[in-house]
């Protein structure tokens, strides 16, 4: 079956901002069609309105949005969200643009607001893993916490993609992390910095009798030389988080959040060295093996919310195009 993307047509006043909204949002990414049936909606509603000048002020937006009674919440989110960028794109045409949305629109009582490390929490992080003391028993979890930490962090990676590596997954002559059966069934091939090649190494070096020379046997083994569950990681980054005077609350930090800090601290760095965020963020998508680029973008948004510079780091097309979202691929 062939898919023909959705032509969309436009009307009102507003009709020339669209399409020109439309078309940069495109450029940025190949998925907007559901962004556009959005702006299809106001569209029409400010034809049926008559409305005859391009301003977007708070009379006019709310009554759009009472357009759909007893629609989700997210469904509302959603709207407003797709406004709120359009909006913002107008305003940077120098269209008069007044209305502003309420705070707590985008609000989920199930959405987990991930917890963004600062570099001096990471720091401290691996300080106090590496000064863990020896393990009651026959456990190995001093040995191995520390260098299933600096890979979460250091590559992005899920939980789950870590403890599964084994040898012949960590290639340390070419500086190369193979993860296979991931998420969404994605290969990924990760280059990997010299500070961890070398710490990967003498990790190595220094646990040969739990690793073992099998090229199938697993790169971070509990004591039996098995894989360590998710859990038992879980419970010592709880201590190690406490120790490092972080404080964990109802749903965080998380082991998880070291991925998302992961993206924004990568995506930060590479905008303060100048480069493009339309060639960051595809790179960034391959890198985590996210589906869909959209499912990146979610970090260009939040990335500006943790340092408030950063969209004067970026150009102001790329800043009009940030999106919020909702839900993200994980």
């Amino acid at each position: 079956m062939i898919y023909h993307k959705p032509i969309f047509e436009y009307f009102s006043i507003f009709a020339p901002y669209i399409r020109e909204y439309i078309d940069i949002r495109e450029t940025f990414s190949s998925n907007f069609r559901t962004q556009s049936g959005v702006l299809r909606q106001f569209d029409r509603y400010c034809v049926d309105k008559n409305i005859s000048a391009p301003v977007l002020d708070a009379e006019l937006v709310n009554g759009w949005l009472l357009t759909k009674q007893g629609e989700k919440q997210s469904t509302r989110a959603s709207r407003v969200s797709t406004l709120k960028l359009f909006a913002n794109y107008l305003k940077t045409i120098g269209c008069t643009v007044t209305w502003i949305p309420r705070p707590g629109y985008t609000r989920n009582n199930e959405k987990y607001v991930p917890y963004i490390f600062t570099i001096e929490e990471i720091s401290r992080l691996i300080n106090t893993a590496d000064s863990l003391p020896i393990a009651h028993g026959s456990s190995m979890i001093h040995l191995v916490f520390p260098a299933v930490l600096r890979v979460l962090y250091c590559c992005g990676l899920r939980i789950s993609e870590a403890l599964v590596l084994r040898v012949k997954d960590i290639d340390l002559l070419n500086k190369f992390i193979y993860i296979e059966n991931a998420k969404f069934n994605k290969i990924r091939r990760l280059p990997i910095s010299q500070s961890l090649i070398n710490y990967l190494k003498h990790y190595k070096e220094s646990n040969a009798n739990l690793i073992g020379n099998d090229e199938e046997a697993f790169f971070f083994p509990n004591a039996n030389r098995e894989q360590y569950s998710p859990r038992t990681i879980y419970d010592k980054f709880r201590i190690v988080l406490h120790q490092s005077g972080i404080p964990h609350r109802e749903k965080g930090p998380r082991v998880h959040d070291l991925r998302h800090t992961f993206a924004v601290h990568s995506l930060t760095k590479n905008i303060k060295c100048g480069q493009d965020i339309y060639v960051t963020l595809p790179v960034l998508m391959t890198y985590l093996g996210h589906g869909k680029i959209s499912s990146t973008e979610y970090y260009l948004r939040l990335t500006a919310e943790v340092f408030p510079d950063f969209l004067e780091k970026s150009d102001s097309v790329s800043a009009i195009a940030i999106p919020e979202v909702v839900n993200y691929e994980k």
